[in-house]
């Protein structure tokens, strides 16, 4: 099948030789969109892209990745429309406010039409602009894979790589309702499962033999593949990368 421009991060993901091929393309993402944010390109300086991340905001977590990228004037402007946003909002909410009444053990809840502030403010911690490009784009590279799969030359990738994650190996047998050829459906199975048995017990024996060797009795015996057996244990596990240093500005 001829390479195309939205085949190649997936193409990609499984020529990496990464325990999950669907978490390097997750990364690769991230990282991309962190860049576009606060990146040399300056698009925080482009009204439109201050109005989107002004509206949806950042998690806790890729609020850290600003910080951490180095671009600190650019995350203080993105920042800056995101907080006048807010205080606009409190502000009004505070002009409008009423002191709720204090709920007696026999008072009964009254309805009401408008969702409280708190269930707003508490939903807005996983509001996240850098989430949603991420999922946008991860959403495609599902659907992508399950095209790709009819290709001889690209199952052979698959049925070569180290299986996944157990986060992105759910989301692949969600995606598989929606997308999987059904000329496909006993080779996706079969494949797809016995990569994950394999790999997780190839993991695992990583795992257990790292443990072994912080008994004196193994001291001079060989590491093999267990001293990062750790961090791939834990991305097998939730698709994390925990040896990963911060992602910075070149």
């Amino acid at each position: 099948m001829k390479e195309q421009l939205h085949t190649i991060p997936v193409n990609e993901g499984f020529e990496a030789e990464d325990e999950c091929p669907f978490c390097a393309m997750e990364r690769d993402v991230e990282h991309r969109t962190i860049r576009y944010v606060v990146g040399p390109s300056a698009t925080y300086m482009e009204p439109h892209v201050r109005a989107a991340t002004g509206r949806v905001g950042f998690c806790g977590h890729h609020l850290k990745s600003l910080y951490d990228y180095g671009n600190h004037l650019g995350a203080a402007m993105i920042l800056q429309t995101h907080m006048t946003s807010l205080l606009d909002e409190l502000k009004q909410k505070a002009e409008k406010m009423e002191i709720p009444e204090k709920k007696g053990l026999f008072r009964k809840n009254i309805p009401t039409q408008d969702t409280p502030y708190w269930e707003i403010l508490a939903a807005r911690k996983h509001s996240c602009y850098i989430c949603e490009d991420i999922e946008y784009n991860m959403s495609r590279h599902y659907h992508t894979f399950f095209v790709r799969i009819k290709d001889k030359e690209f199952r052979d990738k698959v049925e070569g790589c180290k299986g996944f994650c157990m986060r992105h190996f759910a989301r692949l047998l969600q995606e598989a309702e929606n997308y999987l050829p059904d000329s496909q459906r006993h080779w996706f199975y079969t494949t797809a499962y016995r990569l994950m048995c394999e790999n997780m017990e190839r993991v695992k024996g990583d795992l257990d033999w790292l443990i072994a060797k912080y008994d004196y009795r193994n001291a001079g015996a060989p590491w093999g593949n267990s001293q990062d057996a750790l961090p791939r244990s834990m991305q097998k596990l939730q698709g994390i990368y925990p040896g990963d240093p911060p992602y910075k500005e070149k």
